[in-house]
């Protein structure tokens, strides 16, 4: 019986990686579990209820749902967030328990049902965080839908509610305690070998006969790619087939996918702004920070790594700055990993609690893209506590420095700032400039 079910998930895995690219180990976790729901065999009397696929947007997970419907027979109901919400008081909450309704039938029809939630962030919100009547009563309903969801005696098909969202932070807490969302899975950016899967299975869905798979070194694409989802890749490939189709050509070459590269910017990053950048160095007369850049340059490459790099000039030496940290990021990046610039007064708002979260989500991309040089310019706008009303913003910068530290993320973190920084953000910059 065992062997026979091991055989089974190998058979369906392999089948399902031709269409998603996504971990091992993620893939066997989630394929596993509904073959057993589907036998009837999962080993506990209350399998759950609840799954939770959270990651940033483009990473595989409404394309996993829609592959294991497709391959494993699983009736689905799908539920998109922001158009389940309706204007009239009570709408909202019928349309959500009709939802539960059609996807209890499915799975009394077929044996197992999925009602998948796209955006679950949108219709239940933290209740701490909103101020409207509509969201703690959707939340409310929710919450109490799933709490019918246990498994009742004599019936034949069993129900399993799975939420899908990029902010998993903003879901009510309530919804990820055990009985709920029993299980949450992590969907993160590929890496460059999974890019590489990915770029092969894209360019054989909407390219085949159009490539030569000899002419064309992916490996190559897959690391110039740091930071590119699935969805990015999918991008980068229409770009390469639109300018074969201007060429007037019938195959995509390797320029055409180099070219495309250069024009496609990874979602992580949309919204900041994006530089080519320069080796300046000719352009700086002091000795001893050319000398700084090449040790920092050197450390990296020996040890890539999180490094911070603080650049302390003023006034009319700022321009200096930017020099020094676009030859930085000329040296390390080679145009290999992308070098982004933020002016931290973007950070900034009146509205409580907006520049916290501004921050948090620049530096959850920067998590996500694993590999790059940021540039910020006014960093003691952000990293002074001495200001009341920005003791919080401090707070989360030093908290992802700190977290940075003890990661494997490859950063190179360069800011220009002149005074007034927190001492304990301060301490975390080993090296500065001049």
């Amino acid at each position: 019986m065992q062997e026979d079910f091991l055989r089974e998930l190998e058979r369906e895995k392999g089948k399902i990686k031709k269409k998603v690219i996504l971990k091992d180990e993620v893939l066997e976790k989630i394929i596993g579990l509904f073959l057993l729901l589907k036998r009837g065999d999962f080993p506990s009397k209350k399998p759950p209820r609840g799954i939770l696929f959270y990651g940033p947007p483009g990473t595989g997970k409404t394309l996993l749902m829609r592959t294991l419907a497709d391959e494993l027979d699983i009736g689905v109901v799908v539920i998109r967030g922001p158009e389940i919400v309706s204007q009239y008081y009570g709408q909202t909450e019928r349309r959500l328990r009709g939802k539960f309704r059609e996807a209890e039938s499915y799975a009394e029809e077929k044996g197992l049902a999925v009602l998948f939630i796209d955006e679950i962030d949108a219709i239940a919100p933290r209740r701490d965080m909103v101020r409207g009547e509509l969201e703690s009563r959707l939340v409310g309903q929710l919450l109490s839908l799933m709490d019918g969801l246990e498994r009742a005696e004599g019936k034949s098909g069993h129900m399993v509610v799975i939420g899908s969202t990029n902010r998993p932070e903003a879901l009510d807490p309530a919804l990820r305690r055990p009985g709920r969302f029993d299980m949450e899975v992590e969907f993160e950016p590929p890496t460059s070998e999974e890019r590489k899967e990915i770029l092969k299975v894209l360019l054989k869905e909407n390219a085949f006969g159009h490539y030569d798979e000899s002419d064309i070194e992916l490996a190559s694409i897959a690391e110039r790619t740091e930071g590119f989802t699935g969805a990015d890749l999918l991008q980068l490939v229409n770009e390469a087939l639109l300018r074969k189709a201007l060429r007037g050509q019938d195959k995509i070459t390797q320029e055409d996918l180099e070219e495309a590269r250069r024009h496609v910017t990874p979602s992580a990053l949309r919204g900041y702004r994006i530089e080519k950048p320069k080796d300046r160095g000719g352009e700086i007369q002091d000795r001893d920070i050319l000398r700084k850049i090449d040790e920092i340059v050197k450390g990296f490459q020996e040890r890539p790594g999180f490094t911070p790099v603080l650049l302390k000039f003023g006034g009319k030496s700022r321009r200096l700055a930017d020099k020094v940290a676009s030859t930085i990021a000329y040296r390390i990046c080679s145009y290999r990993c992308p070098y982004f610039v933020v002016n931290c007064n973007l950070f900034k708002s009146r509205w409580f609690g907006e520049t916290e979260w501004a921050i948090r989500q620049f530096f959850e991309r920067l998590e996500r893209i694993h590999r790059c040089v940021a540039y910020l310019k006014l960093f003691e706008t952000i990293a002074n506590s001495r200001e009341e009303h920005m003791r919080g913003a401090v707070l989360e910068v030093s908290e992802y420095l700190y977290k940075f530290e003890d990661s494997d993320t490859q950063v190179v973190f360069i800011c220009s700032a002149v005074e007034r920084m927190d001492e304990d953000i301060r301490a975390i910059f080993r090296n500065t400039i001049p």
